[in-house]
């Protein structure tokens, strides 16, 4: 496999992970990037989940005297409209190298809650693009992550995708507008079986002329990480991308695939 290293990872400064930056250390070569959830009004913990960046700072500092400079500091960003002040308040005055921008709940419940599966498919899909699309540009962010969270607790045919174009091409086209890269999530692909979807997604936001495209295991433990990656990385290749992108020290790094 090329050089290129998950975009999407968590470790235990996310409120739904246990797992260790030495785990992951162990299992690779490169740099390591971890996004910690951020999630203002989280309806599963009842709270605002956010990492505490000082004792993440520090054990990244500590493990960077260890690994040679190794890792990186990521966040993944949960967009709620109604706590922006508090988001931006949050970021205001922290350092990253990379930021997803994610839409998990809606203050009512989580889009991974297992009650959404008996929901009707077509308003929490209209719902949730909805969302997705307020999001993008409301924060600062490097890459538009997993736009199926809404609806991997579904069983979505391509078709189904087919309903909503018009919705999904003005969402990857205002996230090409403010120049984020789309998001290859394998969790998504693999876990929850949407390879397909995530085919056509693919194929539209190269039609609108999307070149930005990155590759994250969403892994919460060693298990996950860099999940089929392999296997991704020669399905992108079949639909011509020869290229993904990383982010570290405030600039972009292209790895060819």
């Amino acid at each position: 496999m090329s050089s290129y290293y998950d975009q999407h990872l968590h470790t235990h400064f996310s409120y739904d992970s246990k797992a260790d930056f030495s785990d992951y250390l162990a299992n690779s070569t490169g740099f390591l990037v971890t996004t910690e959830h951020f999630d203002v009004a989280n309806p599963v913990t009842g709270h605002t989940d956010a990492p505490d960046y000082a004792k993440y700072s520090a054990e990244i500092d500590k493990l960077n005297q260890k690994y040679g400079n190794r890792v990186l500091k990521g966040i993944e960003i949960g967009y709620f409209a109604p706590q922006e002040s508090e988001i931006l308040a949050y970021l205001a005055d922290k350092t990253y190298d990379l930021k997803l921008l994610s839409v998990h709940h809606n203050g009512e419940f989580d889009y991974l809650d297992d009650f959404v599966a008996d929901m009707d498919f077509d308003a929490i899909f209209t719902r949730y693009l909805a969302e997705l699309h307020d999001a993008i540009g409301r924060v600062e962010a490097d890459v538009l992550a997993h736009f199926d969270y809404g609806i991997r607790l579904f069983d979505v045919s391509v078709s189904d995708l087919q309903r909503y174009e018009s919705q999904l091409t003005a969402i990857f086209q205002k996230m090409i507008d403010y120049d984020l890269a789309f998001e290859i999530n394998a969790k998504s692909t693999h876990l929850y079986n949407n390879l397909a979807l995530y085919d056509y997604a693919l194929k539209l936001v190269q039609s609108l002329g999307g070149t930005l495209f990155t590759l994250g295991s969403d892994g919460h433990k060693i298990e996950h990480y860099q999940l089929h990656f392999d296997e991704l990385i020669d399905w992108l290749k079949a639909h011509g991308v020869r290229q993904l992108i990383t982010f570290r020290g405030g600039s972009r790094h292209f790895v060819m695939i």
